[in-house]
């Protein structure tokens, strides 16, 4: 049976993979002890070759201390996709919101101050040309 071809979009999520590991100080050795895998077969997620399925994604998003949504962010798709609904459930932003808290919580802790009152700066500028 052949392998699943490796999209555009797998390769975006190896790249954040690859990013948040480094940023976390952790080898790719580590990661695959704490998922149960191989160092070579992390490699091949970071550097798009392979394809990640949903329980490998999970597991990593659980050792890294992320939501799994985090792997998500700013990822593009080659092709539009055609929304089947025409509003989302009120109770699945809910959930979005509480992961995007904890995304932030999460890396907030590793800023130093400087960093978090840049940060700050740019939301607020951002949050008056909104108000214009």
């Amino acid at each position: 049976m052949a392998k699943p071809a490796v999209t555009d979009l797998d390769r975006q999520i190896g790249k954040r993979l690859k990013k948040l590991r480094k940023q976390l100080d952790a080898t790719t050795g580590e990661l695959a002890e704490a998922i149960d895998s191989t160092q070579q077969q992390i490699s091949r997620y970071e550097n798009g070759e392979n394809k990640i399925s949903a329980s490998q994604l999970y597991l990593l998003a659980r050792c890294m201390d992320v939501p799994i949504s985090w792997f998500f962010l700013e990822c593009t798709t080659e092709h539009p996709i055609p929304l089947v609904v025409k509003e989302p459930a009120p109770h699945y932003l809910r959930h979005i919101l509480e992961e995007e808290i904890q995304t932030v919580q999460h890396f907030w802790s590793q800023l130093s101050e400087q960093q978090r009152n840049t940060l700050l700066r740019v939301l607020d500028s951002y949050l008056v040309g909104q108000q214009s």
